[in-house]
């Protein structure tokens, strides 16, 4: 096998357009390896020289003749290396046409074109085909050098040149094969009928190949625009979610400023500050008071939940006793249970845990949403009931944690909204008419800050039976060790939420 580096010849600058209006190269049609082999078993039944080449003038394949020993000994003299270099070159990259001594020779080829003979200064003969395919040019065959049948003698040129030992290079040539032109010219008509139909058998597979690849390609421009698109779409969503997130923020906090101070004075007419009140000023005050406090905590969630969304939320650790904060969150809660006639039970552990790192205020928070939603969606008469585990392993954590856990027996979550519940202004009964109020965000923000605390919050559930909530949390969060920690914005993955 001798193929002239076929990878090589492969390489170079990929085709642009469509398939159908490329033109096609001997590399695409031939495969360089068996292509190789092909030429080389022709060269050694003919025992002449074929060497292919592409239309840049690259090799493709080049079985050696019998002239190897011959032109090796007149390439030691610096004329016959030079005339030799000319020579080659011509063959290899020259015109197809009867320039520079060439001659077109009788016969026809099956790959069309001129048949081409071309004298050497040695007195030996080459045959070059032009390879044509659908009117293209694609490359070239040349055939030879083989000696004349008429050649009696080294030529005159020959023996012109310096430092040439005569008889030794008549030596050498009568072991270069001789052809008669119109022999050559029959083997090289068989190399072209071989060739066409290795062209023929390449060129389906080309073309079946870059088809696909031209179809593989349209798809992934189709595929690029809609990600592009998607990425723009996607850029908007954001920056209208970040719009949306500011809003929220301003309007809450230019609300809550003038809300507090409604409250405030209502406060003061309530304490008679400013005089006394009959029963039914009293109690229109009260109710002021009470819708103002509600708003308020309404007006707060939506703030803390702008912040978190905008992952400006940060975690102030400390040491803190859980049991304590239980208690003291259990309390905040205890006048709405007893209004409804609640029940509300709470189980601590027998013996004093140790404290643990937390942010006091969030961990707080997360207790009383729990607590207070349990209130909410626990009819009167029910009951309420709140549990802190002792420190120890649990599960889904690596190392040491505890657990709070708050039960119901309230009006319970259908299956396929239990993952849901904890999206951002979610409601399970979103009608205009629905039982109980609240904007949605208490279980978000119970979400987020549990799992900036490395937490994992979940939820089992029976439709008219109750509802337990379920918070666990590490001894120690992992982001308490790193200096300031900020809650990563919450990442949406319900697809049909919007």
């Amino acid at each position: 096998m001798s193929a002239d580096k076929p990878g090589a010849a492969g390489s170079g600058p990929e085709h642009a357009g469509s398939v159908l209006q490329r033109k096609a190269s001997l590399v695409d049609m031939l495969d360089p390896l068996s292509f190789g082999d092909v030429v080389d078993s022709l060269g050694e039944l003919y025992r002449v020289g074929i060497r292919v080449l592409d239309d840049r003038g690259r090799t493709l394949a080049d079985a050696k003749g019998s002239n190897g020993d011959f032109c090796g000994f007149v390439n030691t003299t610096a004329q016959g290396r030079a005339r030799c270099t000319a020579l080659v070159s011509r063959l290899n990259e020259g015109p197809l046409t009867p320039t520079q001594g060439a001659q077109v020779l009788p016969g026809t080829s099956p790959l069309g074109g001129e048949l081409l003979g071309q004298p050497c200064f040695t007195g030996l003969r080459y045959v070059v085909l032009p390879v044509q395919w659908e009117g293209d040019v694609l490359g070239r065959v040349v055939f030879g050098p083989f000696a004349p049948e008429e050649l009696a003698d080294v030529p005159v040129a020959l023996a012109e040149l310096e430092g040439l030992e005569l008889e030794r290079a008549r030596e050498l040539l009568a072991h270069v094969g001789r052809q008669s032109e119109h022999r050559a010219v029959k083997m090289l008509a068989h190399v072209a009928q071989v060739l066409a139909a290795l062209l023929a058998s390449g060129q389906k597979a080309y073309l079946t190949g870059q088809l696909h690849l031209e179809a593989m390609l349209e798809t992934q421009r189709d595929l690029e625009a809609q990600n592009a698109q998607l990425m723009r779409l996607n850029q908007r969503l954001k920056e209208a979610d970040r719009i949306k997130s500011s809003f929220l923020g301003t309007v809450s906090h230019e609300l809550r400023t003038p809300l507090s101070s409604i409250i405030g004075y209502s406060e003061m007419l309530a304490e008679g500050l400013v005089g006394g009140l009959n029963a039914e000023q009293m109690q229109f005050v009260r109710t002021i008071i009470e819708k103002g406090n509600t708003l308020l905590k309404l007006i707060s969630s939506i703030l803390d939940m702008s912040q978190i969304e905008a992952g400006k939320v940060r975690l102030a650790f400390e040491w803190v006793d859980v049991q304590e904060l239980v208690e003291s969150a259990l309390t905040s809660v205890t006048p709405q249970a007893q209004r409804k006639g609640l029940t509300v039970k709470v189980q601590l552990p027998e013996a004093a845990q140790p404290r643990v790192v937390a942010d006091r205020e969030k961990l707080s928070q997360v207790v009383v949403n729990l607590l207070a939603n349990a209130v909410k969606f626990t009819p009167g008469g029910g009951q309420v009931e709140v549990r802190l585990s002792a420190h120890g392993p649990q599960p889904g954590l690596v190392g040491e944690g505890y657990r709070i856990e708050v039960e119901d027996t309230g009006v319970g979550i259908p299956l396929d909204q239990r993952e849901r519940i904890f999206q951002s202004f979610y409601q399970v009964d979103d009608s205009p008419t629905r039982e109980y109020g609240g904007a949605g965000l208490g279980l978000a923000i119970v979400k987020s800050y549990v799992e900036g605390h490395g937490g994992q919050v979940s939820v089992t559930s029976e439709v008219g039976q109750g509802s337990c909530f379920r918070v666990v949390l590490p001894k120690e969060p992992p982001l308490s060790g790193q200096g300031p920690a900020y809650i990563p914005p919450p990442i949406d993955t319900d697809p049909e939420r919007f």
